[in-house]
């Protein structure tokens, strides 16, 4: 309707511009016509509204007005939707320049991968706590579709379809799982959101990419209880710990003691097969550091039998 109210506008200003100047030539005309009575010459000649001539200039200005906008440009990664009078046309646009009809409205579109955000997300756990959580999800719509989409849904696809379906999905998948599984099993938890909210955008022609959850939160009391028991938990594993180092510490020191009674008992053996004293003489040698014992009176006496 726009382009109608403006080509009839426009087609009115070489009109309007031709009554203007006709307006002013009559008005010299008069005062013309008054002089050359009061002189008594011939007055001259009446002027005319050139009314073909504005005809022509309406209709080449209409003209190249219908003729720029029967010319638009959809953008990379959209699909082009005609709308004519309030009727969707079923034939899309691709991305580029295309010459269409004047009187339709194209609304663009978008069927690259398209990410949005549930904030505050809420729902139950299998043993009944509450949890909190904002969920980023990537989508993409089927292009052969979008003249369907356009008219069911219109360019606001993710607040009407998306995100409820997306809250849905996140309530049933986690009834299934207690509250210490959904963060041991992040992953999988990601994975079964997927396949439930993909099964249901299917017949809206939605696929979905990936999907992300962020920050993970529970009621403060519940926040405590975990906290304590990884304390506990930590404590446990130091204490095992602990148990394990000293086992290992005792296992060697028998093993230190044990070495130490073997090698008593091989040279006690070694004594009593060799003959004691030889073997004592044997050992005094090697520890001697080559000075002789002295006596009370001062002289060195030796402390081997050298007989």
């Amino acid at each position: 309707m726009i382009i109608i109210f403006l080509s009839i506008f426009l087609a009115a200003i070489p009109f309007g511009v031709a009554s203007a100047i006709y307006a002013h030539e009559a008005n010299n005309y008069g005062y013309a016509e008054r002089k050359a009575r009061m002189r008594g010459t011939t007055p001259p000649s009446a002027p005319k509204f050139h009314t073909k001539m504005a005809s022509i200039v309406s209709v080449i200005v209409v003209a190249l007005y219908i003729l720029t906008e029967s010319y638009v440009i959809v953008p990379a990664g959209h699909i082009g939707v005609q709308v004519t009078f309030g009727t969707v046309n079923q034939t899309t646009l691709t991305e580029g320049l295309h010459f269409v009809n004047p009187f339709s409205g194209i609304k663009n579109v978008e069927v690259r991968l398209v990410s949005t955000k549930l904030e505050n997300a809420s729902a139950g756990t299998r043993d009944l706590q509450q949890v909190h959580t904002n969920i980023v999800v990537n989508y993409r719509l089927d292009g052969t579709k979008a003249a369907h989409i356009y008219k069911e849904f219109g360019l606001d696809l993710q607040d009407r379809v998306i995100l409820p379906i997306l809250n849905e999905s996140f309530k049933a998948v986690t009834a299934h799982y207690t509250s210490e599984e959904l963060i041991t099993k992040r992953d999988q938890v990601s994975q079964q959101i997927r396949e439930e909210l993909n099964s249901k955008l299917m017949k809206y022609s939605i696929t979905v990419g990936d999907i992300s959850l962020v920050n993970f939160g529970f009621s403060a009391e519940y926040q405590k209880a975990i906290e304590a028991k990884v304390t506990a938990t930590q404590s446990k594993l130091k204490a095992e710990q602990d148990l394990a180092r000293i086992e290992v510490e005792a296992k060697q020191e028998i093993a230190k003691a044990e070495g130490r009674a073997k090698a008593i008992q091989i040279e006690t053996q070694a004594i009593n097969s060799q003959g004691g004293a030889s073997y004592v003489q044997l050992k005094a040698i090697e520890k001697w550091n080559g000075k002789l014992p002295e006596t009370m009176a001062g002289s060195s006496t030796p402390f081997i039998n050298l007989k």
